[in-house]
């Protein structure tokens, strides 16, 4: 049976995605740095759906082929890959770590480049495939307080939409899943916990964003943004000048005290 490979699977929205998949019969294959987790995951998914569930613990930023490899040396046939892997930071851009801000660009952007060129041979020589990428609302904005983070989502919309009308006759569809803010260990990560972003109206749960994202990969649609909320946002972001989007998003993003400093 086909396979479903995600990253960034041991918590979040990545397991949530995993968990939607598995759920419909599709067998997982789950990639991310914390084993335990992906134990525990596996040992769940696998009693509760009853399919196959294969994980390679890893960090996809230093060695993206040796997913490639793993999935080749275990007959994993990947039809579906989405690249959820990432993470933000959540300060004044000259307040931050130079190391982790290059570090996520590796991770949001280089590692899902070469990941999707793999396993892009296969589905080219298998004739079908499908690629989701997760981007994010920040996807449509300039993003002050976030301005690295909101760089690679949209350099991710970008990639993903040139690459989608490139393979428009090859019966493979690439898509981009836009959440907003999420009940996750995002913002800890991020050092944003002080965000207004954070329980706001645009919150969801990551069940709500992988249930979109599961109605996406079987539409098959260009992206979908997830949440009502969300969605107006991004319509109402999109027809403004870049400069005032820009000081709103900034005004949106600052701590409840101050800005992010």
């Amino acid at each position: 049976m086909k396979t479903v490979l995600i990253t960034g699977a041991s918590g979040g929205i990545g397991k949530e995605l995993a968990r939607q998949f598995a759920y419909h019969g599709y067998n997982v294959c789950l990639v991310a740095r914390r084993e335990e987790q992906l134990k525990q995951i596996k040992e769940e998914f696998a009693d509760e759906y009853k399919v196959e569930v294969n994980y390679l613990a890893c960090d996809i930023t230093k060695d993206p082929e040796a997913v490639y490899n793993f999935c080749h040396e275990n007959d994993l046939e990947v039809s579906v890959l989405v690249n959820n892997a990432g993470y933000g930071d959540y300060k004044n851009f000259m307040s931050g770590d130079l190391e982790k801000l290059e570090g996520m660009i590796d991770l949001n952007n280089k590692a899902l480049v070469a990941l999707t060129y793999y396993f892009l041979k296969d589905m080219k020589k298998q004739g079908y495939g499908q690629i989701i990428n997760v981007g994010s609302v920040a996807s449509f904005m300039p993003g002050p307080y976030m301005a690295v983070y909101y760089a690679t989502k949209s350099f991710v919309m970008s990639f993903s939409m040139a690459l989608r009308e490139e393979l428009r006759k090859d019966n493979i569809k690439v898509s981009v899943l836009c959440p907003g803010p999420t009940g996750s260990d995002f913002w800890k990560v991020a050092d944003g916990e002080s965000s207004k972003m954070v329980d706001s109206i645009f919150s969801r749960t990551v069940t709500q964003a992988a249930v979109t994202g599961y109605s996406l990969f079987e539409s098959g649609n260009a992206y979908a943004v997830d949440g009502a909320v969300n969605k107006a946002m991004v319509v109402f972001a999109r027809h403004l000048p870049l400069e005032l989007c820009a000081r709103l998003v900034g005004m949106v993003q600052s701590k409840v005290k101050g800005k992010a400093e």
